[in-house]
């Protein structure tokens, strides 16, 4: 997959280090390739964690592997010619990266491409121990055995997650009382939303407003709405936090926001640093602007950008600027609620309703887009 993004051949002296092998640091690093710039790959996982399939990962782990719902990070990286470094990153510097056990990387230019994580620690997002695509899978192997386990699940959160959550414990386990608590895809379509909701009433899933407040007391929860719910197990849906004050050095500490996220100038350089850029989630969306919806959209657009930044940044060249949207980006989507059942949402006449759910239904229920990207990062030829 050549996507080279700058019109110009001419090849670039120069050295980046990403930070961070998931969709959006990979897809900096196979948009630099064939550029002549030297690409170094810095993840503690050994991965790439597709994580838009994390709720079918739950009740169905074994397709983790069939459904390459985690890929090799070495070996793409070999495809995409980038080197792959196996480790945690302790310290983001102007131009260099220190790895857990002290080591010192040095580049031209760094790329911050870590995406957010649950403060709860679920499993929707990989948690720092899990390093290994093993550890990864036996995770949620060992979570969906205390699923079977249980009578009541509670879900708080009623983002995509939350209900791709939902919708997948009740397809897969359909006796199981399933409580979804939350606002309903407060970012998605009037239209959209109503689908979504008639879907999930459809398979039996209860719809609940208010937060779900503490932790389960005698098998039961309370919302911030008075009511009490029977509750085996609760699973956060909620709460993304971010990591970027945790790594970048104290010199760069002044471009993170509280919630650690970075400030970023329209080139997606940092703000008060030329040689750190920074793609995906972990971009502060500024004020009165807004980014797609779509986690695996907004760090392809934002990696292809600081790509192109980055080849231009080492040439000397202008560089380019980031378009943030001045309306919500919340269609196309889709909304899967397990292998049989999805949810399409494209902005056609309603009389095409049904068209829109079986196009999500064939894109994402099955796999959720990894035999569309897998090809691309190297499947059948590194790996």
């Amino acid at each position: 997959m050549n996507c080279f993004p700058s019109s110009s051949n001419t090849a670039t002296t120069g050295s980046c280090i990403v930070v961070g092998g998931g969709m959006s640091g990979v897809m900096v690093a196979n948009y630099l390739q064939k550029s002549g710039c030297q690409v170094t790959i810095v993840d503690r996982q050994n991965y790439l964690d597709w994580s838009p399939a994390s709720a079918r990962s739950l009740v169905s782990p074994d397709d983790i592997e069939k459904k390459d719902f985690t890929m090799p990070l070495g070996k793409i990286a070999e495809h995409l010619a980038a080197e792959f470094v196996h480790s945690a990153v302790s310290q983001v510097g102007e131009k260099s990266v220190t790895l857990e056990n002290g080591k010192v990387l040095e580049a031209d230019c760094v790329v911050v491409s870590i995406g957010g994580q649950y403060a709860s620690g679920a499993l929707w997002k990989a948690t720092p121990e899990l390093t290994t695509k093993e550890k990864r899978i036996e995770a949620f192997r060992a979570e969906k055995k205390h699923l079977e386990s249980a009578h009541s699940v509670v879900i708080a959160g009623a983002g995509l997650a939350g209900v791709e959550v939902a919708g997948e414990i009740k397809s897969a386990f359909s006796a199981k009382t399933v409580v979804l608590v939350g606002t309903l895809l407060a970012s998605s379509t009037d239209v959209g939303r109503e689908k979504v909701k008639k879907a999930l009433l459809g398979l039996g899933v209860i719809l609940k407003d208010g937060r779900v407040e503490g932790e389960p007391v005698n098998g039961k929860v309370t919302t911030t709405k008075g009511e009490t719910i029977d509750a085996d197990i609760v699973y956060n849906a909620a709460g993304f936090v971010f990591a970027g004050s945790k790594l970048l050095n104290q010199s760069l500490q002044a471009n993170v926001t509280e919630r650690g996220q970075l400030l970023c100038r329209p080139t997606l350089q940092l703000n008060g640093c030329d040689t750190v850029f920074a793609t995906g989630d972990i971009v502060k969306v500024p004020e009165g602007k807004f980014a797609d919806t779509k986690g695996l959209m907004h760090g392809d657009e934002t990696a292809k950008v600081v790509a192109k930044n980055v080849l231009n940044f080492l040439s000397g060249d202008n560089l380019d600027e980031f378009k943030w949207s001045d309306k919500p980006l919340n269609s196309p989507s889709f909304t899967a609620l397990g292998p049989g059942l999805a949810v399409g949402d494209m902005g056609m006449p309603k009389f095409l309703s049904g068209f829109e759910d079986w196009m999500c239904l064939k894109l994402k229920a099955d796999d959720f887009f990894t035999s569309m990207k897998a090809k691309g990062f190297g499947k059948g030829k590194s790996w």
